[in-house]
């Protein structure tokens, strides 16, 4: 999964790089663009339409690696900074399934909530 995952970076980059059509799109564009393909997603989460699902994730994957390509194009930030601050965070909030702690549903969701308060805080 990995590779695929590098793949389809790369294929936006260049896309990017290569197609005017590509290259005007902006940040807000891709956004309006996720924003569709979440009701997709929702859609056939509903009617449990699991090939239409599949698709529709794929083309929200597409649209959130684009917005990143573009936030790296503006030098605002980079695909690696946007998967470690999500590996980090998981990490914190869900710090007993990687030392492998065994925890109630309960006692999961009340650390987890808890854990989210604390974030907002600071």
């Amino acid at each position: 999964m990995k590779e695929k995952f590098q793949e389809l970076y790369e294929s936006l980059k260049l896309d990017r790089k290569n197609s005017e059509w590509s290259r005007e799109h902006s940040m807000e564009d891709r956004l309006k663009e996720l924003q569709s393909e979440v009701d997709e997603i929702k859609k056939a989460l509903e009617n449990d339409d699991i090939e239409n699902l599949k698709d529709e994730l794929g083309d929200a994957l597409l649209d959130l690696i684009f917005m990143i390509v573009i936030a790296e194009e503006q030098g605002l930030f980079n695909g690696k900074e946007v998967i470690d601050n999500t590996v980090t965070k998981i990490k914190r909030r869900k710090p007993w399934i990687f030392n492998g702690e065994k925890v109630s549903k309960e006692e999961e969701n009340r650390r987890w909530n808890e854990t989210k308060k604390l974030e907002k805080v600071k």
